[in-house]
């Protein structure tokens, strides 16, 4: 059954956890800040990923792809030094639509990434030191549209879908907030 307003529901049952993560993430307009980011964003992303690799796939989401992220991130990390970040908890995937709710947040986030990478670039992070992460999301727009699209075929009323993507943000939320820019410690 087409739904339309499957998307509409997630974004609006996830829309004061966005604001919170946002003001976490902040300007990145510092290379400590962006240090700040990575560290966190690398915990947060890494363990969703991990999370991923166990959970029911959508029936809706067969041939189509979540970008992987934790290669380039490793690399990031290891570009500036940084230690790969401690685990931290995600949410159970116990259903196809709870999936389909993690993955509303990792792949969105490929929309604030066109902002973050220009941020980034601002400091000396590009696509070749640093912030490759960050410049293969902010090159991820029609995925981003294809995947809502096949969100949108979800059947109605995926509570678990919408409890997944807030519980996802609860889960970055903590990942940012453990990290300060005061906080981070290169590699001995």
């Amino acid at each position: 059954m087409y739904q339309p307003a499957n998307r509409s529901r997630l974004r609006d049952a996830t829309h004061s956890r966005h604001v919170i993560l946002d003001t976490f993430v902040g300007r990145i307009d510092s290379a400590a800040a962006y240090l700040a980011y990575l560290s966190g964003i690398a915990a947060f992303r890494i363990s969703a990923e991990q999370a991923l690799r166990a959970a029911p796939w959508p029936d809706i989401l067969q041939g189509w792809q979540p970008q992987h992220l934790t290669p380039l991130l490793m690399q990031d990390l290891a570009d500036l030094a940084l230690p790969p970040p401690p685990p931290i908890a995600m949410p159970p995937l116990e259903t196809a639509p709870a999936t389909a709710g993690m993955l509303y947040v990792l792949e969105g986030s490929s929309l604030g990434a066109r902002i973050l990478v220009r941020q980034a670039a601002d400091q000396g992070f590009t696509a070749t030191h640093g912030a490759r992460h960050l410049a293969a999301q902010a090159d991820r727009h029609s995925p981003w549209k294809d995947f809502v699209s096949r969100l949108d075929r979800l059947p109605a009323g995926s509570c678990a879908a919408d409890r997944a993507a807030m519980q996802t943000f609860d889960s970055a939320i903590l990942a940012m907030q453990s990290v300060a820019p005061s906080q981070i410690q290169k590699k001995p």
